[in-house]
């Protein structure tokens, strides 16, 4: 399945290839104060790819917070949160952010809420290696 999606302004477009449907497509509900404040709802496919392109790279903003291991990809233009991203021995992978996608309305499964706040950074990032979908990007240096 390809998915598609941008955010608001279409300055930052993806492309999510995944063996889900978007009626099998599981859905999270992150529990952290960033998260809840964005409205997210996560997924990923470890078995999928996900691409992030940037039409003005000079317009995406990256944040950290917590931990700092993780880029949130947030479009200066409109604000929106796109996705997630963390680079493990030399490669990305993320979450999405399925409120961008073009196919959200597809997305029927019930997004089930997690906490992670109990996690150190070593944990964080061999569950994300397992966990989180492969990507590339092609940002610039934001």
């Amino acid at each position: 399945m390809l998915f598609t999606g941008q955010c608001h302004c279409g300055n930052i477009q993806l492309r999510f290839e995944s063996a889900f449907s978007p009626a099998d497509l599981p859905l999270r509900a992150c529990q952290c104060a960033f998260c809840r404040a964005h409205g997210a709802v996560a997924a990923t496919d470890p078995r999928g790819r996900l691409t992030l392109t940037a039409g003005a790279a000079n317009e995406v903003r990256r944040y950290r917070f917590g931990l700092g291991v993780t880029d949130f990809l947030i479009c200066a233009r409109c604000g929106v949160y796109v996705a997630a991203v963390m680079e493990i021995d030399g490669q990305h992978f993320a979450s999405l952010n399925t409120n961008v996608l073009r196919q959200r309305a597809e997305l029927t499964q019930a997004p089930q809420p997690v906490k992670y706040d109990a996690e150190n950074a070593e944990q964080r990032r061999a569950r994300r290696q397992r966990n989180w979908t492969p990507a590339e990007l092609h940002l610039g240096a934001g």
